[in-house]
C-alpha cells in the first residue's frame, strides 16, 4: 500500500527553468562572460544542485576557480530575487496533491535545490500545509542520487520503503529511487527526454501530473 509520495521539485512539480535561466545569465554577465543560455539549453545545466549548474554553465568558457566561485555567489543572490517571477506549478499539481491528502496519503518534496529556496517557492505557489515534509539541499547530506537524504525523509514521514512512491523528471531522480529500490514514476513533461528516462525502467511513465492519483489508486486497491 502506498502511504507516501515523494516528489522531486524542479521539472516535476513546478517549471522553474525561466527563473533559473535568467539568474545564471545575469550571474555570467556580472562576471563579464558573454555566454547566455536559452530556455532549452538551461535544461542540461540542472539536476545536480546549484554549484554544478554554475560549473556546467562555465564549461565552455575559459575561467579561473575564483571566477567560478563568483558566478556561484552571484547566481545565489540573483536567484533569491528571481525565483518566483516566472516559476509556476504544472497543470493539475495542486488539485492532485489535495486529493492525495484527502485520501490520507502523505506528500513530501526531496530536492537538490537549497532548502531555503525550495520552501520559499512552495510557500508562494502552494496552499499552506500542502506537504507533510520538505527536504532540500542541506550541508549534512550529499546531493541526490545519494540516498542519505531520502532515507532521512522516509524516516520523518514514518513509513516503510515499500509504502513509498517516488516521482521525478530526471536521470538523477531515477537513480535516487533505485538506490533504495523504491517504486518510481518518471514524468515526461519535465527537463529530461523520455528516451533518457526509459533507460532507468521506471515503474510508470506519465505525461500528466494528474495520473499520479490513478497510479496510487491502482496500487492501493
Amino acid at each position: 500500500m502506498i502511504k507516501a509520495v515523494i516528489f522531486d521539485f524542479d521539472g516535476t512539480l513546478a517549471d522553474t527553468l525561466e527563473d533559473l535561466k535568467d539568474s545564471i545569465n545575469e550571474a555570467l554577465k556580472m562576471s563579464g562572460f558573454s555566454r547566455q543560455y536559452t530556455y532549452d539549453e538551461t535544461k542540461a545545466l540542472i539536476g545536480s544542485g546549484i554549484r554544478r549548474l554554475c560549473a556546467r554553465a562555465l564549461s565552455d568558457c575559459a575561467h579561473s576557480p575564483e571566477e567560478e566561485e563568483k558566478v556561484f555567489a552571484d547566481f545565489n543572490r540573483r536567484y533569491l530575487l528571481n525565483q518566483t517571477r516566472h516559476t509556476h506549478l504544472y497543470e493539475g499539481v495542486q488539485e492532485t496533491l489535495d486529493e492525495l491528502k484527502r485520501n490520507g496519503v502523505k506528500t513530501a518534496i526531496l530536492s537538490n535545490k537549497k532548502e531555503e529556496n525550495t520552501r520559499e517557492i512552495v510557500a508562494h505557489l502552494c496552499k499552506e500545509n500542502t506537504f507533510d515534509q520538505i527536504v532540500g539541499k542541506r550541508e549534512e547530506f550529499p546531493l541526490k542520487p545519494d540516498p542519505t537524504s531520502l532515507n532521512y525523509l522516509i524516516a520523518l514521514l514514518g513509513v516503510d520503503k515499500d509504502e513509498v512512491l517516488y516521482v521525478g523528471d530526471s536521470d538523477t531522480d531515477m537513480k535516487t529511487a533505485d538506490n533504495l529500490s523504491l517504486r518510481k514514476v518518471a514524468v515526461t513533461y519535465g527537463y529530461r527526454d523520455k528516451e533518457i528516462l526509459e533507460q532507468y525502467k521506471p515503474d510508470y511513465m506519465i505525461d500528466d501530473f494528474r495520473k499520479i492519483q490513478t497510479i496510487v489508486n491502482y496500487l492501493n486497491k
